[in-house]
């Protein structure tokens, strides 16, 4: 039973290795996203938002893990010279690669990570909070994106179990998310997160075994 928890963790969250045997991590993250529209669309401005959620990371080998989030992500765009704006919150899932600049032993740990990501639509709305999805039979935005997710950023240990994590990512959105067949528009973003991951324990393929971290 814990091999298939162990899975569906890896299916929601990002980044980085604990302290000695332990591989698995996990935490909370939060942030900033500055996005705007691409495409079919012109006259639109950077909305600021925000990203929060959960993080977890297997590191497979000393420079590199595997990981994913599971986050609250407000998108959209404004109009240049106006109070109006159209408001995109998602779910979002990204699946990261990320790549260590140096070993665990050290305090200081750069990094660089790119991937895909997903993202399922719970609300669309204007400035005013109106539903823009409101009719059923005449929906502006669909309900799903998909794109990739990549950036750099630092951790740094803020003792043998926890971690201090910051981030810098870009977002390029992939998928038309608008309705109409007559233009295609997509998302786009930049994000600033900062997180803590903690421990979970030890993992190995090869026997489906999980160790739990002992502090």
């Amino acid at each position: 039973m814990k091999k298939y928890l162990l899975i569906t963790f890896l299916l929601s969250a990002l980044s980085t290795a604990s302290f000695a045997q332990d591989n698995l991590s996990w935490g909370p993250m939060a942030g900033v996203s500055v996005s705007n529209f691409r495409g079919d669309v012109s006259n639109t401005a950077w909305k600021t938002g925000f990203t929060g959620g959960l993080f977890i990371n297997y590191s497979i080998v000393d420079r590199f893990g595997l990981g994913g989030q599971l986050l609250y992500t407000q998108l959209g765009a404004k109009v240049k010279n106006s109070d109006a704006e159209t408001r995109l919150n998602y779910i979002q899932v990204p699946i990261l690669a990320t790549f260590y600049l140096n070993g665990r032993g050290n305090a200081l740990r750069p990094k660089l990570f790119v991937g895909p990501h997903v993202g399922f639509l719970v609300a669309a709305r204007n400035q005013n909070g109106d539903n823009l999805n409101a009719d059923s039979n005449n929906k502006q935005f669909t309900g799903m994106d998909a794109g990739l997710t990549l950036g750099g950023g630092l951790n740094y240990r803020l003792n043998n179990h926890m971690w201090l994590n910051a981030d810098v990512r870009y977002g390029l959105g992939l998928v038309d998310v608008v309705k109409n067949p007559n233009v295609s528009v997509y998302n786009k973003n930049w994000g600033v997160n900062v997180g803590v991951s903690f421990p979970l324990g030890k993992y190995t393929p090869s026997s489906g075994k999980f160790t739990p971290s002992r502090r």
